[in-house]
């Protein structure tokens, strides 16, 4: 979004105000406005817009995790959920949509800011499944994260 002066005197000051959406927005960006005017000399200025957007609280290597194999013998998928501020973090609990299907546990690593989540199978039947976790935190900015688990369990 811009917002301008509309009206500048000959030989005045404006003032340009240039803000962008970072929700959407991970890692090093770079956005480019253009600046129109009537000056003969100068008709347009290029303004860029350089950073890097870091998640408040992020998963590695991602928010998604793949459990499969036989029934009862399926290795854990894991992910480390990393806090990117100063401050600590706490995780306030874990919400699961397929508690038959799915155990999960965290581990603190670095108290406050890096956990592991393990997430284990632990059905009754073979077959596939996508499960939904809700990390909660007590960050404001970051109160809820979402993860996503697959399944795909055999029999032997």
């Amino acid at each position: 979004m811009a917002r301008y002066d509309e009206v500048i005197p000959p030989g005045g000051r404006g003032k340009v105000t240039i803000e962008i959406d970072s929700s959407r927005i991970r890692g090093e960006f770079e956005k480019k406005a253009i600046v129109w005017s009537n000056d003969p000399d100068r008709m347009s200025v290029a303004l860029y817009l350089k950073g890097e957007v870091k998640a408040h609280i992020s998963l590695e290597p991602g928010g998604y995790i793949s459990i499969a194999g036989v029934k009862g013998e399926a290795p854990p998928g894991h992910v480390e959920i990393i806090n990117n501020h100063e401050s600590p973090v706490k995780l306030t609990g874990v919400d699961n949509d397929l508690p038959d299907r799915i155990k999960c546990r965290i581990e603190e690593i670095k108290p406050g800011f890096v956990y592991r989540l393990e997430v284990e199978d632990i059905s009754k039947n073979e077959g596939h499944y996508t499960a939904h976790l809700t990390i909660r935190t007590d960050n404001p900015e970051k109160p809820e994260i979402p993860l996503i688990v697959r399944g795909e369990i055999r029999e032997e």
